[in-house]
């Protein structure tokens, strides 16, 4: 079995090197689970397509049908905070906290969101300063 926080630093380390290449919404995932042990989940909603992973060892709030749905409530908020934009500028993330997680989804390139759950004790502020590195570093080179 892969550890996923090993293989996330290395895989970092590897990417350091080589700015432009390509990266699988699943490898950014991987890396934004590695950030913090509190992350719970992490997910790339990209070009209408999504995919997320899950930290090891975790209880899972929702089914796969409910994740699903949360998915697609969240596209329609990010899109209705975009309306805002011409006012107000690009939104860069919201965060709702919830008595058992903490939801944050990051806006990229448009359409595009980071999806992440985290323990309802985390320090977001500290995840959110990481996950937005890791947005503007691997954002442009995501296929």
């Amino acid at each position: 079995m892969v550890n996923v926080g090993v293989f996330a630093v290395n895989l970092l380390i590897y990417l350091q090197d080589y700015t432009y290449a390509a990266l699988r919404p699943e490898d950014l995932c991987d890396l934004v689970l590695a950030l913090d042990g509190r992350i719970r989940y992490a997910g790339v909603y990209l070009n209408e397509n999504y995919t997320y992973k899950l930290q090891k060892n975790i209880h899972q709030y929702f089914s796969d049908e409910e994740n699903t749905i949360s998915v697609k409530t969240e596209v329609v908020r990010a899109s209705l905070r975009r309306y805002m934009a011409e006012k107000v500028g690009e939104p860069i993330y919201a965060m709702t906290q919830y008595p058992k997680v903490k939801l944050i989804t990051m806006h990229f390139m448009n359409t595009n969101l980071l999806l992440i759950s985290t323990e309802p004790d985390a320090n977001h502020d500290d995840i959110i300063r990481k996950a937005l590195e890791l947005v503007k570093k691997y954002a442009p080179v995501l296929e």
